[in-house]
């Protein structure tokens, strides 16, 4: 059996065979069209994944950003507690936790300065105390599109006399 088969002002003569295939030709047509529906679900797929992707990575960063700031908080409470004297005296700098020169052997109070997760930088926003020195580190950033502030405070606890003390007395 022939047939005719007008493709663009072209005329194409095909033998449809008992296989009942269609010529060579047309189907190249559905071929394209079938790529361009998977790349089509391929983008599609892609930036639902990149988008979770992205929420997962703000997500360690926020986890990595609570515990540096643990890791400064407990810093300033070791060095603000290392002089047994009456007066207790918070860092001038940073750097002062790293090498507490105070005594006559140096004292670490934290490893290494840490970077912020966000920046990764160490320009920390210094938060001083009433008496002088710093008594915390803060950061301002945007996370997921908001800006955010989260500051890392350390309180020192009164040192309650026992006549002080909330326990009972017996």
């Amino acid at each position: 059996m022939t047939f005719t088969v007008g493709l663009k002002g072209l005329d194409v003569m095909a033998h449809h065979s008992s296989s009942g295939r269609w010529p060579t030709c047309l189907q190249a047509g559905f071929t394209y069209l079938g790529l361009l529906i998977a790349i089509a679900i391929l983008g599609i797929g892609l930036s639902v994944v990149s988008e979770v992707w992205t929420r997962a990575a703000d997500h360690q960063k926020r986890i990595q950003l609570e515990w540096v700031g643990q890791q400064y908080i407990q810093a300033i409470q070791s060095y603000y507690y290392a002089n047994t004297g009456a007066v207790h005296l918070y860092p001038k700098t940073l750097e002062d936790l790293l090498e507490d020169k105070r005594f006559i052997f140096i004292k670490r109070h934290i490893r290494t300065l840490y970077p912020d997760p966000f920046t990764g930088t160490v320009q920390w926003k210094l938060l001083s105390a009433p008496q002088g020195g710093i008594q915390g580190v803060a950061i301002e950033g945007e996370s997921g599109g908001r800006a955010f502030t989260r500051q890392f405070i350390f309180l020192p606890q009164a040192d309650l006399s026992p006549s002080q003390s909330s326990a009972p007395r017996y």
